[in-house]
């Protein structure tokens, strides 16, 4: 079994374009170089390929952020109970990295034994990735990426705690 902490340190290298540093809480200086596990192209046509859930017509539409390109990727699976058969309780999970076109942040999200009659990550872990990741994107002031042609961007640069971001 995967845990969540390693599926983010294997989408944090997808969000580095295969490049795998080791996993850091605070912020390292200077930063570690890491190491190359996958091929760049590779990656950014997988990266490339995430986009698309999150886009109309996509199992995860409902993690998509406003202004922002994603790329994620959701799942569901059937629990197995004690003896060793599949049960009627589920893990929905959604993982991914953001802003699309340079990604600067990881993220998955889990939830255990889903309720409310829905279970599929696409409807119950990428609305709460959405939320999350679309609250980390304007807290850093990451600048969006995915204006529609006239849309003015609403992006302001942090001046002190609590303030910025996209409205």
């Amino acid at each position: 079994m995967v845990t969540p902490l390693q599926l983010a340190r294997v989408y944090a290298t997808i969000g580095s374009y295969g490049v795998y540093r080791p996993l850091s809480i605070t912020k390292v200086d200077p930063p570690v170089p890491g190491e190359r596990i996958f091929p760049e192209s590779i990656v950014r046509t997988v990266v490339h390929m995430m986009e698309s859930v999150a886009l109309p017509g996509g199992g995860g539409v409902k993690a998509a952020i406003k202004g922002y390109r994603i790329a994620i990727k959701t799942g569901t699976a059937k629990k197995v109970g004690p003896d060793g058969r599949y049960i009627n309780k589920y893990i929905a999970y959604t993982a991914g990295v953001a802003p699309a076109s340079n990604p600067r942040f990881a993220l998955v999200v889990v939830i255990n034994d889903p309720q409310a009659g829905k279970y599929y990550g696409g409807a119950v872990s990428a609305p709460v990735f959405g939320a999350i990741m679309g609250g980390v994107l304007r807290t850093m002031n990451i600048e969006p990426d995915a204006l529609t042609t006239g849309e003015k961007s609403e992006f302001v640069i942090n001046q002190g705690e609590g303030t910025g971001g996209r409205s």
